[in-house]
């Protein structure tokens, strides 16, 4: 029970910590224009397979390599906002860091 938790503890802080790159973006003052959507959505749509490596590798990797390989959108989509400043490229990368984060809920 208690290795469950820890888990669980992770996992919520990696998961709520996520709210910081959306409070970096409204920091940094990133316009949001969806219609002018570039090439940098090809390289966002790379990352769509980890949700599937993460779900047929569960009981292979660790806990906490899962947890940093979920996070990989997440990184990859706030740096592609900054580099061509437009945070719809966060803002497409962020269902695909949620769908990780599902795949991975600590279970017993």
């Amino acid at each position: 029970m208690g290795q469950l938790l820890e888990k669980r503890k992770l996992y919520f802080a990696f998961l709520f910590s996520s709210f910081i790159f959306f409070a970096l973006l409204i920091l940094l003052k990133i316009p949001l224009s969806p219609f002018d959507i570039g090439y940098p959505v090809y390289i966002l749509s790379i990352f769509s397979v980890l949700p599937a490596y993460l779900f047929f590798s569960r009981k292979k990797i660790s806990f906490k390599n899962q947890l940093i390989l979920g996070y990989i959108p997440l990184i990859a989509g706030f740096f592609i906002s900054i580099i061509f400043n437009n945070s719809i490229y966060f803002l497409i990368s962020f269902p695909i860091f949620l769908l990780n984060y599902i795949i991975i809920v600590p279970r017993r």
